[in-house]
């Protein structure tokens, strides 16, 4: 069932990367002319629409159920590729991206949410995996859909996911978590035991959820709760900030553009597909590096080698126009596909990782619908601004400036970040302030 739920995660990858497949078919034959500054916003209007839907999202899941919110969501993302693939006007196509964005945001939150609830706790890490290699698996088919040329084929073939997950959603019973903060415990036995096996005991599971549920009735967290945690809150957002700041959106949403500026040997769109399948194979096998590696180790390597992925673009870049660099047009999507491999085991997962560890459960909630909205912010302003950047300085330049800032992320994790791997969440607390915070004891229960 949790794959089934993950379906939206693939449909978010599609949404990521269309834009890399589809803008360079406009301008051709009879489509739809697509200036430069008007791609950049078809490109950034996905995670201009997420930014608005992180918290209502939650309330909204609290108020009608994980699965009702869900399908809900599932529906836009189904019909904006219809409109998209076949609007004869632009202001469609901006205009089912923003909704596509919303929906993609409201998803990001929930899903993650309920394949939590159903899972159980000895897999809920493998699950969180599950979305992040659903994300990485629809980034890949879009780009494998540039192969069709047409922009009404690869429309309909992204719509095949959020269908899927429309039909099969229907018979997906509810969270059981939510079931018991509603008060309807039976139904959550029934539905625990429709998950786990009739011959489950379900009295543990269910005592956990009605204290999560107590503990989220009395503690009615919001943003001021952050206060108490204001250096975990600054390494979060910095990380976010780095994450986003390193570049790795340019490169998915425009992988084509930038190849075809390459005049690599083999075609954008090949290049683009073996990209796409490196970053799902990294994605696959980082949970295992994670576990058994330092988190501050991983992101100083990860920030280090992107920096170098991103230096070593610009200079092929800046090469290019005076030098004949054909033997040479490897060197993009060695550079290309080493970043995000790196990015994958690194900066892609971690900072998410942290949000639960440098946060206590009482506040979690907070500081992720905190982080999204940090996190699908500055995705628009990096993609938006792109092409600004590329027309004002260059594209060797502006990889250059994704490098240095990446460089500059090195110094914050040596500087900022704490090593987390192995620690309780008092100890991860007593080393950020210096003293021991006071944990509520349901709290405290929960973290166990």
């Amino acid at each position: 069932m949790s794959v089934d739920t993950t379906l939206a995660a693939f449909s978010i990858g599609t949404y990521l990367s269309w834009t890399s497949s589809a803008l360079p078919l406009y301008n051709t034959n009879d489509t739809l002319p697509v200036s430069d500054q008007e791609g950049s916003w078809i490109s950034s209007l996905v995670p201009l629409g997420a930014i608005p839907t992180a918290i209502p999202a939650g309330i909204l899941a609290d108020r009608f159920g994980r699965k009702r919110t869900i399908w809900a969501t599932t529906v836009p993302l189904f019909l904006c590729w219809y409109i998209i693939g076949f609007a004869r006007s632009k202001i469609w196509i901006f205009l089912a991206r923003f909704i596509a964005g919303a929906a993609c945001g409201a998803a990001s939150v929930v899903v993650p949410m309920f394949a939590s609830e159903i899972a159980e706790q000895s897999i809920r890490g493998l699950l969180g995996t599950i979305f992040q290699l659903q994300i990485t698996a629809g980034i890949l088919f879009a780009y494998a859909t540039a192969f069709t040329d047409n922009l009404h084929v690869i429309a309909i073939l992204c719509s095949v996911a959020p269908a899927l997950l429309l039909i099969s959603f229907l018979f997906v019973p509810e969270s059981p978590a939510w079931l018991v903060m509603r008060g309807r415990k039976n139904e959550a036995n029934d539905v625990l035991k429709h998950y786990r096996g009739v011959r489950y005991d379900t009295e543990t599971e269910l005592a956990r959820f009605e204290l999560q549920a107590s503990e989220m009735r009395q503690a009615r967290p919001n943003i001021l709760h952050l206060r108490n945690y204001q250096k975990a809150t600054c390494i979060t957002l910095g990380l976010m900030f780095f994450q986003q700041l390193s570049g790795v959106n340019t490169l998915i949403f425009y992988a084509k553009i930038i190849f075809d500026h390459a005049g690599s040997t083999l075609s954008s769109s090949t290049s683009s597909v073996i990209v796409g399948i490196v970053q799902v194979i990294a994605t696959y096998f980082s949970t295992i590096l994670i576990e058994r590696t330092g988190r501050k180790l991983l992101l100083f390597i990860s920030a280090s080698v992107m920096a170098v992925c991103m230096f070593t673009l610009s200079g092929y870049f800046r090469f290019q126009s005076s030098h004949d660099l054909s033997s040479f047009s490897w060197i993009p999507l060695l550079s290309f596909a080493v970043f995000i491999v790196i990015f994958s085991i690194g900066f892609g997962p971690i900072p998410w990782l942290m949000v639960g560890e440098l946060f206590t459960s009482n506040v979690k909630s907070v500081a992720s619908a905190a982080t999204a909205i940090c996190n699908w912010t500055l995705a628009f302003l990096v993609t938006k601004c792109f092409q600004d950047m590329v027309d004002l300085m260059g594209i060797s330049s502006s990889f250059a400036t994704f490098g240095v800032i990446s460089l500059i992320g090195t110094i914050f994790v040596s500087v900022m970040v704490p090593e987390t791997k192995g620690k309780s969440v008092e100890e991860i607390q007593i080393e950020l302030q210096g003293t021991q915070i006071r944990i509520p004891r349901e709290a405290a229960a929960m973290e166990t």
